[in-house]
């Protein structure tokens, strides 16, 4: 799961679970506040977040590097 599928579910069950409240979500469940208000704020405005590190990384995957390996995963 990728950080905008985590942080969807995570608001997700907040959203279910503990009401919106971030604070209770990390009580519960043991998730990091700051990642639950990204989430519900990414499912309010319908906005997603890119991080600056994985929108300007260099780095190749690993299925560019060595497409035989992932050729068994797809």
């Amino acid at each position: 799961m990728n950080g905008v599928e985590r942080r969807g579910f995570q608001a997700q069950m907040t959203l279910k679970y503990c009401q919106g409240r971030a604070r209770l979500a990390q009580t519960v469940f043991g998730w990091g506040r700051e990642n639950i208000k990204l989430g519900l704020a990414e499912k309010r405005t319908g906005i997603i977040c890119v991080g600056l590190q994985s929108a300007f990384s260099t780095a190749k995957r690993c299925q560019d590097k060595q497409p035989l390996v992932a050729l068994p995963l797809r």
